[in-house]
């Protein structure tokens, strides 16, 4: 008999093994959910240590009120639970208050990784070192735009350099040597006796291959660098291209312009034609348009344009966004030489519905960067 009462205790009471096992998954339910509460947002464990310090305090005075002097039990957990609903309710509010500042901080910040690069975080006067830590993020952000600026300068001053010069070697010296090429090849074939017809023939298609030639090689220099638009100006520049544009691609541009005609700051006429370039450059090859219209109209202090097509239009967002294809380089290189005069670029589009290109462009920049 004593022996199974002590086999039944055996049985019943927890071994060490046992004990341990249940003793490690405390421990590890504990951790897991000690790391889930630092994975919360600040708010929440702001709120959450707050709550637990009402709840304590609450059932601690719960406990010293039924030792010492034996109240209502049921009406003092009433009054309790009252008090701390009414207590966490504030601590909500008052610590939402007082977190909003670095939601605005969040918000500005998360606009500045999606492109926005105006976007300033609001300066809090209120909280002193929410307010040190905004002045800081926008000195920060103040300094790498200016940086960004001036680099991205000098990155088109010498792209517009090299073009120049390519342009320049394309037309003194390969057009040069095609034209002697296509002189030569003629002067041989006048030299080829009639009686010799197959070698004429093979001259002549030699010559008409190397005058294709010399005209592709005169349109290269021309969209690497107009010599139009350094002789005569924009509004000349911008006719030539749209000429041999519609030639191209068969699509019909109207163009307007409006007080065009005198000459502005050289930079200020290299970002509208690049513009201009890019964006006729799109229609062409995204937009399947049948026809757009070209407007650039100048006033006194500014200079306005709009470029639209009738085409398929496309997500302005997602193109400039997305850190791959050759349209949303083109995009951002449009945006980068408008901002670099101070001016404004604005797209508006969407499937079906044809695109809009909006700027606008101070003559005389803050900034003479280039």
């Amino acid at each position: 008999m004593e022996n199974s009462e002590a086999i039944q205790q055996v049985g019943v009471a927890p071994t060490v093994p046992e004990r341990g096992i249940r003793e490690r998954c405390s421990r590890g339910t504990l951790l897991r959910a000690v790391n889930r509460l630092k994975r919360r947002p600040l708010f929440q464990k702001v709120v959450i240590a707050n709550t637990a310090l009402i709840i304590s305090g609450s059932t601690m005075g719960i406990y010293l009120e039924e030792q010492l002097l034996g109240g209502g039990f049921d009406l003092v957990l009433l009054f309790v639970a009252g008090g701390v609903a009414f207590s966490i309710l504030v601590n909500c509010i008052m610590v939402k208050l007082a977190f909003r500042p670095l939601d605005n901080v969040v918000e500005a910040l998360k606009a500045i990784r999606i492109g926005r690069r105006a976007i300033r975080v609001p300066e809090v006067r209120d909280d002193p070192q929410i307010g040190e830590l905004s002045r800081s993020l926008n000195s920060m952000l103040d300094s790498l735009e200016q940086q960004r600026r001036k680099g991205a300068a000098s990155a088109i001053k010498a792209q517009e350099e090299e073009r120049k010069r390519i342009a320049r070697e394309l037309h003194d010296e390969t057009s040069q040597s095609l034209t002697g090429l296509v002189i030569g090849i003629k002067v041989a074939e006048e030299m080829v006796p009639p009686s010799l017809p197959d070698i004429r023939e093979r001259l002549h298609n030699i010559k008409d291959l190397a005058h294709t030639t010399l005209g592709e090689v005169h349109t290269m220099a021309v969209r690497l660098r107009p010599s139009v638009l350094d002789d005569l100006g924009l509004s000349a520049a911008i006719r030539s291209y749209i000429k041999e544009f519609t030639r191209n691609t068969r699509i019909f541009v109207d163009l307007r312009m409006k007080s065009m005609s005198g000459r502005l700051p050289s930079r200020l006429e290299t970002v509208l034609y690049r513009v201009v370039q890019e964006a006729l450059t799109n229609v062409a090859r995204h937009s399947g348009a049948k026809g757009c219209r070209v407007s650039l109209e100048r006033d006194k202090s500014t200079v306005k344009g709009t470029i639209t097509d009738d085409g398929c239009g496309f997500s302005p967002e997602e193109v400039l966004q997305s850190d791959e294809g050759a349209r949303g380089l083109g995009l951002h290189g449009m945006q980068e030489r408008v901002e670099l005069v101070d001016g404004s670029l604005a797209f508006e589009s969407g499937p079906g519905i044809g695109t809009t290109i909006r700027l606008e462009v101070p003559i005389e920049s803050k900034e003479g960067v280039w």
